[in-house]
């Protein structure tokens, strides 16, 4: 009676590695530097890319300035969080992501870190984008440069969702993560208690439109679609 092997073969179904050749990833059509404006850096893990603004201060979102208006003191004592006022707005990264799903986990990548801080001049973005997915310990390595010296971190529902995400690939990848023990201000708590009568959804895109003024346009891609596109990049 026939081995199973020998069944496959005579369907003409290759079995083993023999005859296999590695051959490496087909050069993409259109590179991310040749669309992006930004720079490809090198670590000691091999190389990624980060694409970097400044905003001044007189920069608007909408109908917002940039500049923040509010005292962190009167921040901390709505959050009840005291540690907020002893820090100075420079001292805070400001975060979100991007990823491959909402599930979480280990299979979750972080394909696009943006993080941005104040200066004396304005706001300075970086976003460190994941060309592939081996390239995630470089990608990690220019995020923890970037935050080298910051005492507190802003983020928009990241308790839940990007914190977590991040602690768990900086742990895949053998590294101590940056985010543990540190003051963290997550604006959404603030904005369910501050516009839970207002607004009937409190997502970050309705806080935009409603109390920022600033109205996405046909360009923005609509989040449930991220993924898929980055799978086809």
């Amino acid at each position: 009676m026939p081995t199973l092997s020998e069944r496959l073969k005579s369907l003409g179904v290759g079995v083993g590695t023999q005859g296999l050749s590695s051959s490496a990833r087909p050069a993409r059509r259109f590179p991310i530097e040749q669309v992006v404006d930004g720079r490809i850096f090198d670590t000691v893990f091999g190389q990624s890319f980060v694409a970097e603004q400044h905003y001044p201060l007189e920069h608007r979102h909408g109908l917002t300035p940039l500049l923040l208006s509010a005292s962190l003191q009167k921040i901390s004592a709505w959050l009840n969080i005291p540690s907020l006022a002893s820090i100075h707005l420079t001292d805070f990264i400001f975060l979100d992501t991007e990823t491959s799903g909402l599930a979480g986990g280990s299979g979750t990548l972080v394909f696009l870190i943006g993080v941005g801080r104040f200066d004396q001049e304005g706001f300075h973005l970086a976003q460190y984008f994941l060309r592939d997915p081996l390239e995630e310990p470089a990608q990690l390595t220019g995020l923890l440069s970037y935050l080298s010296e910051f005492q507190g971190i802003v983020t928009y529902n990241g308790k839940a969702f990007d914190i977590p995400l991040l602690n768990s690939r900086f742990i895949l990848n053998g590294e101590a993560s940056p985010f543990r023990e540190i003051v963290h201000l997550d604006l959404l708590p603030l904005a369910r208690r501050i516009w839970r009568d207002r607004l009937p959804s409190r997502s970050l895109g309705n806080i935009e439109q409603d109390i920022l003024g600033a109205t996405r346009t046909e360009e923005d891609v609509p989040g449930w679609l991220i993924p898929s596109m980055y799978f086809d990049f």
